[in-house]
């Protein structure tokens, strides 16, 4: 074999199902999932989302991320913008285990609390 490097060449998947996109669905009516896809471990993610403003009462500007009863340290709002009939929120997300990982926050404007769960399968060292 000599010191040749080995390569492998796949056919890219037209069927739209093994892809790396976000997905959001709505759950309930206050309830959002927002599927990551495979993230690797020991890193730090900035994701950027689009969702759907019906789901917020008030002004997007005006909601914070809930931190009662306990702050979600791996899971954190940067940011949310309103463009049109849309929200795009940013979140910075800390992969630190393995396997499916679910991280809940909630954002909170005076009595409205909208709750968003964040799925995403974490591959360990070496395994991505």
């Amino acid at each position: 074999m000599g010191d040749e490097a080995q390569h492998v060449h796949f056919e890219e998947a037209t069927d739209g199902i093994k892809n790396n996109d976000i997905v959001v669905k709505q759950k309930s009516l206050k309830k959002i999932e927002i599927q990551l896809g495979f993230l690797q471990i020991h890193h730090v993610y900035e994701v950027s989302f689009v969702m759907s403003r019906s789901v917020f009462v008030a002004e997007v500007a005006g909601y914070e991320q809930n931190d009662e009863p306990v702050p979600n340290i791996n899971c954190r709002m940067v940011g949310i913008d309103q463009e049109g009939d849309n929200v795009v929120l940013e979140i910075k997300f800390k992969a630190l285990k393995e396997k499916l990982v679910r991280e809940k926050i909630a954002l909170k404007y005076e009595n409205d609390e909208v709750g968003l769960e964040f799925v995403a399968r974490v591959l360990g060292k070496g395994k991505g």
